[in-house]
């Protein structure tokens, strides 16, 4: 009779812990790690050949948007295909509960703008089958998970249920009344199992009529009525979003006073290097290191790779730190096309471009593409700049931009190069610091534009492999035990005896990608697309002891938990 659910055997641990590596099996009980050691004599209902292997915790995601998706995607791929095994949602202040029936629509159309989920994904693909953020949490716990999944408590759904979904993205501040509830129903939310909660103050994201997120003007009273019941529970984090130019030598005191205020990790995003603040990622660092000499425990995260997306200005959004670019890209496409063929328009994105420091963008034409034009009489401009364009055409680059666009009725498909600086020096910094997390997949999110979500690979093939930055048993750390103690999870990120046995088996000079560029697939609800990137490398995924995918298919089975804070 077997003594085990399930055996690794003759792989190379690396457990997280950065103790160093070592040969040995792994056994699995019940769903969790029963035993870790050099030959296990037991047997196995299944036994794994992890020879030539590394044997390693799950990569833990704290920054993810599969809120929607997971009512049609229980394995949140991109994220599961790439070595993920728990993750959280409710990041920025964004979800979908609380949420009255009646607020659904502009929910789903507010996330659309912001996140860019297909609409129409999200109306033919979610359940609806809640009310309350109790019961949200509820319906992810009974579809069946292929990940684990925990929730922040989002502030914005919260702020919208109390006030109104419209009152709460104009309102400054609240009435004691108000405070009263929005304290007892994030009380009610932690009790659920809430990890925390989120909130958004960066003002590239808009909603859907290019107002403001109920989290943009809400008052310092309420995040600190927040952080203070978060201390009661004594677990979790707050994951908070930022805009990069308030840390260019200003440092944010609600920071400061939101950490003493919950004595929880404080989680932000992003560290990064910006062209348009230039030693900006610097500043970023000195505040995380000032805030722990201070005792505070912050962490900042950051992307591993360049970013480049890939749009149509149809349905792109990530131009909204210029005011000016804010309202002529709201609306369908033929809405924004009349705004931005008037003059007075043009102008005023003309003056912003001049005068706004930008996040991704700022000035620099060179790095905006015309990836594939939408008519053949434009086929000629393929893979120019829009400063080629523009010379070609002597017009200013945001005339050349738009009339090629709106030539093409604003199907022409754009691609905006290294939107975060991919200076590998710098990203070697960051990646390496022993403040940051490596995070912002935004897994769910921009779904049509980027693949962000395929790091865990990237990082552990061209950083850890390749590049020699760090070693495995640090990599390891860093992307699984790390981020599951800043989450607050008790029990994942190492593979340790009683921990739940989440781990992933992969062959490391395997380990890349399985297309040169990521492709598009037709897989969401609807038929809409979306642009994927798989990974090679990984002969198993493990879940709570249930293999998931292997040697890159998926298996089927849905082991996955809903992580409960309090349990």
């Amino acid at each position: 009779m077997a003594e085990y659910d399930l055996v690794i055997r003759g792989g190379t641990v690396v457990d997280g812990t950065r103790l160093p590596a070592f040969k040995a099996d792994v056994a699995v009980a019940q769903g969790r790690i029963a035993r870790i050691s050099g030959t296990i004599a037991g047997r196995g209902k299944r036994e794994l050949d992890a020879s030539g292997c590394i044997v390693a915790p799950g990569a833990v995601d704290l920054h993810t948007h599969y809120d929607a998706q997971l009512n049609w995607d229980p394995y949140c791929t991109l994220s599961g295909w790439h070595g993920v095994t728990t993750l959280t949602i409710g990041q920025c202040g964004f979800g979908f509960a609380p949420c009255r029936p009646e607020d659904r629509d502009l929910n789903m159309r507010m996330m659309n703008r912001i996140e860019a989920i297909p609409y129409d994904s999200m109306v033919k693909g979610m359940r609806w089958d809640w009310i309350t953020f109790p019961e949200y949490l509820d319906s992810l716990e009974r579809q069946g998970l292929g990940v684990n999944v925990a929730s922040l408590f989002p502030y914005s759904p919260l702020r919208a249920w109390v006030l109104g979904a419209r009152a709460a993205r104009e309102r400054t501040s609240v009435t004691a009344a108000e405070l009263a509830q929005l304290r007892a129903l994030f009380r009610e939310g932690m009790a659920a199992g809430a990890f925390g909660f989120s909130a958004d103050r960066n003002l590239i994201d808009r909603p859907e009529d290019g107002s403001f997120l109920p989290t943009q003007v809400a008052s310092r009273e309420e995040f600190l009525a927040l952080a203070e019941v978060l201390r009661e529970f004594g677990v979790g984090h707050i994951g908070w979003t930022i805009p990069a130019e308030g840390l260019d030598g200003v440092r944010d005191p609600l920071a400061n006073e939101l950490m003493a205020a919950s004595g929880r990790p404080f989680h932000w995003g992003a560290v990064v290097n910006l062209d348009s603040y230039p030693g900006i990622w610097q500043a970023q660092l000195e505040w995380l290191e000032d805030m722990h000499r201070q005792g505070y425990p912050m962490y900042g995260q950051v992307v591993c790779m360049g970013i480049d997306t890939r749009f149509t200005l149809a349905e792109y959004n990530l131009f909204d730190d210029m005011p000016g670019w804010v309202q002529p890209l709201v609306g369908t496409a033929a809405e924004r096309a009349a705004k931005l063929r008037r003059r007075e328009v043009r102008a005023a994105m003309k003056h912003d471009l001049d005068e706004c420091m930008t996040t991704g963008f700022h000035k620099n034409w060179e790095k905006v593409k015309v990836l594939a034009s939408a008519e053949p009489r434009n086929a000629r401009f393929d893979g120019w700049s829009v400063a080629r364009l523009a010379a070609e055409q002597r017009k200013h680059p945001l005339d050349a931009f738009l009339d090629l666009a709106l030539d093409e009725a604003l199907r022409t498909e754009f691609a905006l190069t290294d939107f975060f600086s991919g200076d590998e020096e710098v990203l070697a910094k960051l990646i390496a610091h022993p403040y940051t997390h490596i995070s912002v997949s935004d897994g769910g999110a921009h779904t049509r534009f980027a693949v962000i979500a395929t790091w865990p690979t990237h990082f552990l093939a061209h950083w850890v492999r390749d590049k020699g930055l760090m070693s495995l048993e640090d990599a390891h750390y860093k992307i699984s035990a790390l981020p599951a103690w800043i989450a607050g999870f008790r029990d994942r990120g190492l593979l340790r005896e009683g921990f739940g046995a989440d781990a992933i088996v992969y062959e490391p000079e395997r380990l890349g990608f399985v297309y040169e560029k990521p492709v598009f697939a037709d897989d969401f609800p609807g038929g809409e697309r979306r642009i994927i990137q798989k990974a090679r490398g990984y002969r198993y995924t493990i879940v709570n002891g249930t293999v998931t995918f292997e040697d890159g298919g998926c298996t089927g089975a849905l082991p996955g938990k809903l992580l409960r804070s309090g349990a």
